[in-house]
């Protein structure tokens, strides 16, 4: 469950966004967002500066440049979705637990013009990021031997266990999704689709137990 200061920083994340510092770099996101049909993305760093906006595709950012820029001490995590509402995406979710920004994860969606601001307890995100790393990992040393060796037979067998160390790193994000969205959504099937569909119909905000979703609204 969340405890009281996991719990306080439901309370307070809307006011904190509308601070001078924050909310200048979040208009930034949304103009941006809006002009290049681009997700964009930001950090508010533990130590208090603030990252610049950084810019990725129509469906994803990669935020490890500004997750190094802070060292990987986040207080807020910042992205949009240029063609969707404000809500996690189950991706979200598990980006919330492999960066472990301290106070909340945010979204802008320019399809209701709002910000949802959500949080995984630490005790969830501890149980489940190792899992997700040691899957990550496996993957990562096959891809490095792969790479270290011209052998053609050892390579063969190297892409070999590579595609059953993805397939099972896919699976466990997919589980992992899975779980933390049904703490949300208690009677959601586990069809990969049936989380977008839910939330095209209705989004749910609130504490529930180990994951709470705040709506901002229109910052």
């Amino acid at each position: 469950m969340l405890s009281s200061n996991e719990l306080s920083y439901e309370q307070e994340i809307c006011n904190i966004l509308k601070e001078t510092k924050i909310h200048q770099r979040l208009e930034e996101l949304k103009e941006r967002t809006k002009a290049t049909g681009h997700e964009h993305g930001f950090n508010v760093c533990s130590d208090g500066r603030i990252t610049k906006v950084i810019e990725g595709n129509d469906g994803h950012i990669d935020k490890s440049e500004v997750n190094k820029e802070c060292n990987y001490q986040i207080d807020i995590s910042f992205h949009s979705h240029p063609t969707f509402y404000a809500y996690p995406s189950k991706g979200d979710y598990i980006a919330n637990i492999s960066t472990q920004p301290r106070i909340a994860s945010c979204v802008y969606g320019v399809k209701d013009d709002k910000v949802t601001c959500y949080r995984i307890s630490d005790e969830i995100r501890n149980k489940y990021r190792p899992l997700l790393k040691n899957a990550y990992n496996k993957v990562s040393e096959i891809v490095n031997k792969f790479n270290d060796t011209t052998d053609p037979e050892e390579r063969s067998e190297l892409y070999d266990e590579y595609v059953k160390a993805h397939n099972h790193y896919i699976n466990v994000l997919i589980d992992v999704a899975n779980e933390i969205v049904s703490y949300v959504y208690h009677d959601l099937t586990k069809k990969s689709d049936d989380y977008d569909k839910t939330i095209e119909k209705e989004r749910r905000f609130g504490n529930f137990g180990d994951v709470w979703v705040k709506d901002c609204g229109k910052i």
